[in-house]
């Protein structure tokens, strides 16, 4: 028996390593489509299995989960001066329409909305 206590992970903590490698590639890169089957995989559990611990750890779907990540990326971008175009296509939706959609959905206001006022705050003149 160890001094210090069992040494060995329990199979939370290699539940929650598992998970936050998963977490972690949606967060590194939301823009990039990813599969349950293939999070799972990685994860070394069942789709199902997966899908309940990651609920479970985040309070969202992986799919949930991800597509917030995207917006939060397109904000970010909209912010620094990219085009709505830009933003759509390098945070990884399809199209224009399909990032307003989500956004509005999210937001509660178009990304076109959020672009005209960051450029009111930064140029006062146009206003």
């Amino acid at each position: 028996m160890p001094l210090l206590g069992n040494t060995q992970p329990t199979q939370a903590e290699i539940l929650s390593a598992e998970l936050a490698k998963a977490k972690a590639r949606l967060d590194a890169h939301p823009e990039i489509p990813v599969s349950l089957n293939e999070l799972a995989t990685e994860a070394g559990l069942s789709r199902f299995q997966f899908l309940r611990a990651f609920k479970a750890v985040t309070q969202l779907p992986p799919h949930a989960y991800r597509l917030q990540r995207q917006l939060q990326m397109a904000r970010r971008l909209i912010m620094q001066g990219h085009t709505l175009l830009q933003a759509s296509l390098l945070s990884g939706f399809a199209d224009q329409s399909h990032l307003t959609r989500h956004f509005v959905s999210s937001y509660g206001l178009t990304p076109g909305s959020l672009s005209q006022s960051r450029k009111m705050q930064y140029f006062p003149a146009l206003k």
